[in-house]
């Protein structure tokens, strides 16, 4: 794909989003307030549902690794908290650039398939997913029920 159709899709991908498009011709790290503040839900709001899942599974691997280490709830809690700031201040600094890749990686996979890809097609392929934060709610409350279960 030419880099000026390449720049047109990535504008349709986003819905002409101002924002999105400074942020990538800027190359190189910008701050996200949404992906630092919603963390996994911007991810799936934002249709990078495979990030979206990494992320669960770190926080469960941290969550068990944690647990295993036999900490007291106070501990638990301040360890736990600081790891999830830390995570943060990441998506935070990575979330345009990880949705910049994934952006270009859904298109260029779409023109492979369908070479005469166009912009409405690519539109309807970007733009965000409120069934995607609707599931990390769910998640959510599905964990903080098993919580509930696993330590009453």
């Amino acid at each position: 794909m030419e880099t000026h159709l390449t720049l047109n899709f990535l504008s349709a991908y986003v819905h002409h989003h101002k924002y999105y498009l400074e942020a990538w011709r800027a190359k190189g790290l910008s701050w996200n307030w949404g992906a630092a503040l919603f963390g996994v839900a911007w991810f799936a709001y934002r249709k990078m549902y495979g990030w979206a899942t990494v992320i669960y599974l770190v926080n469960l691997f941290v969550g068990f690794a944690l647990g295993a280490m036999a900490l007291d709830d106070a501990t638990f809690n301040e360890v736990y908290i600081l790891f999830a700031l830390f995570q943060r201040a990441i998506f935070g600094l990575t979330g345009n650039f990880l949705y910049y890749v994934s952006a270009v990686r859904k298109i260029k996979k779409a023109h492979s398939k369908n070479a005469m890809l166009d912009i409405e097609d690519t539109r309807k392929l970007g733009g965000v997913s409120v069934r995607g934060v609707v599931v990390v709610v769910l998640v959510n409350i599905g964990f903080s029920l098993l919580d509930v279960l696993l330590t009453s």
